[in-house]
């Protein structure tokens, strides 16, 4: 395929007073406020969890100690992917064409890629609360073994695979200063692998746009919303420290999850960042070639109680 002169002929007409082309700015990167960046040289990227050492018990006087030792989880690897995309111009087009749209081209693959991976990083998050156990979205194998979405009711700890930990609303909740409460509540009575009391402060609300009026009423009123009481806004940002991040990448409108970014599970795998555009000349045509790419993958990692989601 090639930009040839009879698709876009009314770009060789220089009497056109105005092209209108690219006209509104781009949206910056979004996956980049909630997803860790970890850079590899690798094809793939293996990994498992390591829980550390039980409690203490009682020894009675006389009596050895209990022992303890760390339980591995299994493996699980994420492949790197390649995304590429370029365009071709006739010799003649690209001599001919009078506005510049042309030479405008090259920097649009820029544009392309950017929205390129802002859709790949958040169709991960698409399927948080519904990704099926052992398909390529889940996070890594847990104390049973098995593999589950980053929300879930039923995440198993390596220490006690007869234990259960939610990160997960249930049932759903929209949000709201209830659901935010019952959010919180969750963050700060989480649990480590080893079932020991973690810390974790939430910073940023995960929301579709369709929900950003609630988030800013919710987070910059320092009295409780829809009420007459005027009783303290028990989640206002002040409080809690958290900021909104709206994404119209996200496909429920209804959902909602708390991060904490400095933990988050959520990684993007950067093999080779977005190269190009390479240009080049083919030979026998004259026709210049622009192709830009990119190697990444996404994943969840075992950090997923750094997250708390509600999907009503």
């Amino acid at each position: 395929m090639a930009t040839f002169r009879g698709l876009a002929p009314e770009t060789l007409e220089p009497f056109v007073n105005t092209i209108f082309f690219q006209e509104f700015e781009q949206s910056k990167l979004r996956y980049t406020e909630i997803f860790n960046t970890k850079s590899v040289s690798t094809a793939f990227v293996d990994e498992f969890s390591m829980a550390g050492l039980g409690r203490f018990t009682q020894k009675p006087e006389g009596t050895p100690a209990s022992f303890s030792d760390p339980v591995q989880g299994d493996r699980r690897r994420t492949i790197v992917l390649t995304f590429a995309l370029g365009f071709r111009v006739t010799m003649e087009m690209r001599d001919d064409e009078q506005h510049g749209i042309i030479a405008k081209m090259p920097s649009d693959l820029a544009m392309a890629a950017r929205d390129s991976m802002d859709r790949f990083a958040w169709a991960l998050i698409n399927v948080a609360f519904t990704a099926a156990d052992d398909t390529a979205n889940t996070g890594l194998p847990e104390g049973d073994g098995a593999r589950r979405s980053l929300f879930d009711t039923g995440h198993v700890p390596l220490r006690n695979p007869a234990a259960t930990q939610s990160n997960r609303l249930n049932p759903g909740v929209a949000l709201s200063t209830a659901g935010m409460e019952s959010a919180l509540t969750i963050f700060r009575t989480q649990q480590s692998e080893e079932e020991r009391f973690i810390n974790c402060e939430p910073n940023k609300l995960l929301i579709h746009p369709d929900n950003e009026f609630v988030a800013v009423q919710l987070l910059d009123s320092t009295q409780e919303v829809n009420t007459a009481e005027n009783q303290v806004n028990t989640v206002a940002r002040s409080r809690i420290g958290v900021e909104a991040c709206q994404v119209p990448y996200l496909t429920d409108t209804d959902a909602w999850s708390l991060w904490d970014t400095s933990k988050s599970p959520a990684d993007w795998i950067n093999r080779k960042g977005l190269a190009g555009p390479t240009q080049s000349t083919d030979a026998q045509s004259f026709d210049s070639i622009y192709i830009s790419h990119y190697r990444a993958a996404v994943q969840y990692n075992a950090n997923w109680r750094a997250a708390v989601g509600s999907a009503p």
